[in-house]
């Protein structure tokens, strides 16, 4: 037989078995990571050199490939701001990738590549988060305003200049915030105290649900909001931005500008500035009297970043003064109730810029130095220590005293010192350990020629935590924690004698020092509070379009300063507050799930929460009282048993490139176990829906958004009696305080146009109109509801000059 009929067929059989081992069905995945921080890199490109295949990271940093052939490959990554680098891969099998990179220096050349060391995901508890440009449409307001645009996030009010955030039905103390890496403390038990924070300082905001972020501390059943600056471009650069609002609604506006200058060899210095001033708000119908705010912020940060060590001085001061309501200081219960039961507050006067008492002014300043040493790619070792000031005025309506003197002077002041180290083993684990300690020394002006509402008092907190995370693939990560903190109160304090035996302190508390000065007892109460957290959840991918989360939380939260001190007139909400010396720790436990869809058209996030909390700790009206400053409604912390469930929803769907419409929705049912009725100050069901149309070259934008807030059907019955003077005869008066307000919706618009200034950098121009129907509306959250309406319609202008 012919050699030939035996060399082709050779040939055909080598070339068929060529075709299979070329076979292009393989995967290849993996993560980017800042090798500074660890933090995920989004919007980073890779891309396969020689070809046209490339993908963008997730805001997890994730990428995927499929149907990729093997072979030696070039892998290419590149993001804004560094050199692009590239790194050689001999492929036969499915592949998981982690790319680690300085993102800080863009000089840098060099990338680690590790297959399988690295956490993929940031952990169970999972974040929502705000970038620059949604923190811009927010600039000229507060922090709660902003992230009041997230699921699950709602807005407790004081009318409408204070705000503060509340996460699943929880505000205050439950609800931690963290900025540059440091608690802040800035007297947060107050429901009319709003965060002393400027955001416009900082380029990123998450909200960590569940209280997952140990290292800040475990007592936060709510969540963390972490707020963090733009990440340094370490080149010689100089650039900035500025942004200017005008506000049609209290004829004021705001100005932010910020710049940074920084140098190929690591060192950088930045500064910021804003400042605003608005006279008085406008409900739909009537001038909101002596609702005008001032308000002025500046930071200063120096540092310098070697890559694998650095430091960092950061000091700012936010000041503000902001006007109480006029119409909610009432003279006697006669008119008081009157203005419980109008619709138009007793007293409006003529628009104006001043404000006058009742009012609040705070000053918080806060120095921040930071050293950090990594000491190898697996280990990284971290020195903190942190100063703020908080002082605290607030100035109440009297005669013959002068009106610069404040009817409270407080100010607050905290030491914070932390030591952290993280490390990283072959096993796929990290681990981070750290301990840090608190000394806080808060100081009553006794001055003030009223009863001081919280009294002086040393405070002292040494806490540890042990942290873990267990990543074997980027489709699977367990990660757990603990915490264990101490809390020492040293107070000194003036008691009534009345109220001292009315309460049975002096059974509860035989070892208190006490010394009697006729009717008043200088008692000094040393309360001590030991609190465990833990924390411990999963994670996991399915497929390239669907993650699903399960997070378990214990929490302990000791009592605040409020909750076991206040003792007279909180002047900003016009209540006289009581707090109580027998409350006990806070005991919560918490289950949260999170499912999302992440890729396609339809985007969306589920997520149920169910939570139980021993010894809750809530303040309810219980009736009211007259002083000689005015007729006040009193309220008293008290605890109970308590049980929450709820679900935060968010919609995603992208009809074109051009068209896109977004839902969020919560919903929070909170229940007084021992009681049998619901909580009090609990957000109603709420929904915001988005309508938006980009240009097909991102010329413009256009938003409508719908906000609905549903009627609180759900409330305690808190309505009490009190006696008034009606035609000469004294009649028992029922005083509604319960019934939540009706429900309502508000719509507005916004239009951006975008142009460049300067190359590479993104100016814009953006109307803006709130409540555009001028919808009459009082909310539940808002403690000033009983005196007047909301603010009505507002039209506003914005301007963003990057450079």
């Amino acid at each position: 037989m012919p050699l030939k009929f035996f060399i082709f067929p050779l040939i055909f059989l080598l070339c068929f078995k060529s075709i299979q081992a070329q076979n292009c069905n393989l995967k290849i995945s993996g993560i980017i990571k800042d090798l500074h921080d660890s933090s995920p890199i989004f919007g980073a490109v890779v891309r396969i050199n020689g070809s046209d295949i490339l993908t963008q990271t997730s805001e997890d940093g994730l990428y995927f490939f499929d149907q990729i052939c093997p072979g030696k490959l070039i892998f290419v990554v590149e993001h804004s701001n560094c050199n692009s680098v590239q790194r050689e891969v001999i492929l036969s099998e499915n592949t998981t990738l982690n790319f680690t990179l300085e993102h800080h220096i863009n000089e840098l050349e060099e990338i680690i590549i590790s297959d399988n060391t690295l956490k993929s995901l940031k952990g169970s508890a999972k974040e929502s988060r705000l970038n620059s440009d949604q923190i811009n449409k927010y600039s000229s307001q507060g922090l709660a305003d902003a992230l009041n645009t997230l699921a699950g996030v709602s807005t407790l009010k004081t009318g409408n200049s204070v705000a503060k955030p509340m996460i699943h039905g929880m505000y205050g103390s439950r609800v931690g915030i963290v900025a540059n890496g440091i608690r802040l403390q800035d007297q947060e038990w107050g429901a009319d105290h709003a965060p002393t924070i400027d955001l416009n300082g900082f380029e990123n905001i998450q909200l960590v649900k569940g209280a997952s972020a140990l290292k800040y501390g475990g007592d936060t059943p709510g969540g963390i909001i972490v707020l963090s600056p733009s990440k340094l471009i370490l080149k010689d650069s100089l650039f900035g931005q500025t942004i200017i609002n005008a506000s049609e609604n209290g004829r004021g506006g705001s100005i932010s500008t910020k710049i940074m200058k920084t140098t190929s060899d690591g060192y950088y210095i930045s500064s910021q500035f804003s400042g605003k001033q608005f006279g008085d708000l406008l409900a739909p119908e009537y001038i909101l009297s002596n609702t005008g705010v001032k308000q002025m912020n500046i930071s200063l940060k120096l540092g310098r970043s070697k890559i694998l060590s650095g430091w960092e001085v950061n000091y700012s001061r936010f000041q503000n003064e902001i006007g109480i309501l006029r119409g909610a200081h009432i003279g006697n219960i006669q008119d008081l109730l009157r203005a419980l039961k109008t619709d138009v507050p007793l007293r409006i006067d003529p628009f104006t810029y001043l404000i006058n008492s009742p009012k609040q002014e705070g000053v918080h300043q806060n120095f921040h130095f930071t050293y950090f040493n990594q000491t190898s790619n697996k280990a990284k070792w971290q020195l903190d220590y942190n100063y703020q000031a908080n002082t605290r005025k607030e100035f109440d309506i009297r005669r013959g005293i002068p009106a610069s003197t404040p009817a409270i002077d407080l100010k607050l002041q905290t030491h914070n010192f932390l030591v952290n180290l993280k490390w990283k083993t072959k096993f796929s684990m990290d681990y981070e350990w750290g301990v840090n300690g608190i000394l806080q020394d808060n100081y009553s002006n006794p001055n003030t020629g009223v009863k001081r509402l919280i009294p002086d008092y040393l405070r002292y907190q040494m806490g540890s935590y042990f942290l873990g995370a267990y990543s074997p693939s980027n489709s699977f990560s367990w990660d757990w924690g603990i915490r264990l903190d101490q809390n020492t109160w040293d107070v000194q304090k003036f008691y009534n004698v009345s109220d001292w035996e009315e309460r049975d302190y002096a059974v509860l508390f035989p070892d208190f020092d006490v010394q009697q000065f006729g009717n008043k007892l200088l008692v000094n109460p040393k309360l001590n509070f030991l609190t465990l957290a833990t924390q411990t959840g999963i994670s996991i991918i399915l497929g390239e379009q669907f993650s699903a989360s399960l997070t378990y939380v214990l929490s302990q939260r000791s009592p605040n300063a409020s909750e076991l001190f206040s003792d007279g007139l909180h002047h900003s909400l016009a209540t006289l507050e009581y707090g109580s010396l027998s409350l006990e720790k806070e005991i919560s436990n918490k289950i949260l799930l999170n499912f999302s869809k992440n890729k396609g058209r339809f985007k969306g996030t589920l997520e149920p929460y169910v939570s139980k909390i021993s010894n809750y700790i809530f303040i309810g009206p219980t009736g009211i009282e007259q002083t000689i400053r005015g007729a006040f409604p009193v309220w008293q912390y008290d605890t109970t048993n308590a049980s929450f469930w709820g679900v935060d929803v968010g919609v995603d769907y992208t009809f074109s490139e051009q068209f896109t419409f977004d839902i969020n929705a919560s919903y929070t049912y909170a229940q007084d176990l021992i009681n049998r009725e619901p909580l009090i100050s609990i957000p109603p069901f709420n929904s915001s829906q988005i309508l938006k149309y980009t240009s097909p070259k991102k010329k413009f934008d256009l938003e409508l958004v719908n906000h609905f807030v549903s009627f609180q059907n759900r409330f305690p019955e808190m309505n009490f009696t009190v006696n008034t003077l009606k035609d000469g005869l004294i009649i028992k008066e029922l005083v509604d305080i319960s019934t939540p307000p009706s429900a309502y919706q508000s719509i507005d618009f916004n239009f951006s146009l975008y142009f460049n200034l300067i190359k590479q950098s993104t100016s814009s121009i953006s109307f803006i109109v709130n409540n555009i129907t001028q919808t009459k509306y009082r909310d539940y959250l808002n403690r000033m509801r009983f005196y007047a309406d909301d603010i009505g319609r507002n039209f506003q202008l914005q301007f963003i000059f990057s450079y």
